[in-house]
């Protein structure tokens, strides 16, 4: 799962704009006890001119890839996962019940904040995020642009309040951007805050920092070679067409519509897909949607998984496909209609 993160780099490919691309570092965190079922219930909620300057990302419990930006004058810092699968930008707001955030957004703390005042809502399988949309400067690894976002009143469970991040940047179209705003990276490109409309991702396996959104470019310090690009079949997500599907040379399942989700952990397939992917590796489901082995395999004893996308092949081993925590070998398939 990791590995395939750490070699993929995203190219999301849109209008041209003037400056050179601007790098945001990444970090990761790291928990053994990370629970897989807790993933599961995160990927299902959701679906329910500068010179580069590098910006710490974090990967937290090698499940969440997340990284500073600033809003408003003078700055307010905070931590997001930068997501492809969604288009809006939200962070904490100061009400009450939002305490045990860190850090809270403070309009009136803001010079250049513009009061909207909307409703704002996003509806997670948890319950509805709520708040109101804000206008501020947000400064993005040296990038600026105004931006319009959702100031959260109302956070659905706990999850979302003891994450190691603040909030959510969505890099998706703004086909799917709650109340038409206009996402994030689409008003740097309007605003030529950026070099170009294309961004890059480099995810590493490694805790803490190391990983890197590039906007407006990609970094040939993480890559050789050209580029394979597959075309998007739906300008809302990321979405493209996988070819087939293929565990140990034996297809599994063919012309799947994927989402090349920078704000998921695990690899998602349909249901029918993912048992047979799963059965062909010997795990067993558990009561708790995951997969797991009684015994960790062997080094080397299971087949690799293979994507095909746009006519190319992209391998997944063992050693990227298996979660092993503290000694329980899971599975990082799983099932999602």
């Amino acid at each position: 799962r990791n590995t395939m993160m750490s070699k993929l780099f995203l190219a999301a490919l849109a209008t041209a704009a003037t400056a050179a691309p601007t790098k945001i570092p990444l970090a990761k965190d790291h928990n053994p006890e990370r629970s897989l079922a807790h993933e599961h219930w995160l990927l299902k909620s959701k679906y329910g001119v500068h010179d580069p300057q590098p910006v710490p990302i974090t990967n937290y419990m090698n499940a969440q890839y997340y990284g500073p930006i600033q809003l408003g004058t003078p700055a307010q810092d905070f931590k997001v996962i930068f997501d492809t699968g969604s288009s809006n930008l939200w962070v904490p707001g100061t009400k009450p019940w939002l305490l045990n955030h860190p850090r809270r957004y403070h309009s009136d703390k803001s010079s250049t904040y513009t009061k909207d005042g909307r409703a704002f809502k996003i509806q997670y399988g948890s319950g509805a995020l709520q708040g109101v949309v804000d206008e501020d400067v947000m400064t993005l690894g040296g990038a600026t642009a105004r931006v319009q976002f959702g100031e959260s009143t109302k956070e659905p469970g706990i999850q979302w309040q003891v994450a190691q991040f603040d909030g959510i940047c969505g890099l998706g179209w703004p086909t799917i951007a709650v109340d038409g705003l206009e996402p994030p990276f689409f008003k740097l490109m309007d605003q030529k805050a950026v070099s170009k409309g294309s961004f890059a991702f480099y995810l590493t396996g490694t805790p803490g920092e190391g990983s890197e959104l590039v906007l407006g470019g990609t970094d040939p310090a993480h890559h050789s070679g050209d580029f394979h690009y597959v075309p998007v079949t739906r300008k809302g997500y990321w979405q493209v067409l996988g070819d087939k599907v293929t565990v140990g040379g034996e297809s599994v399942g063919t012309n799947i519509q994927a989402v090349i989700d920078s704000g998921t952990s695990l690899n998602a397939f349909p249901k029918s897909v993912a048992k047979a992917i799963n059965a062909k590796l010997g795990c067993t489901p558990n009561f708790a949607g995951e997969c797991m082995w009684k015994t960790c395999p062997a080094a080397g004893s299971l087949p690799d998984l293979v994507l095909t996308m746009g006519g190319k092949d992209f391998a997944l081993s063992q050693e990227d496909y298996i979660l092993n925590i503290q000694g329980v070998c899971l599975s990082g398939f799983m099932g999602l209609d």
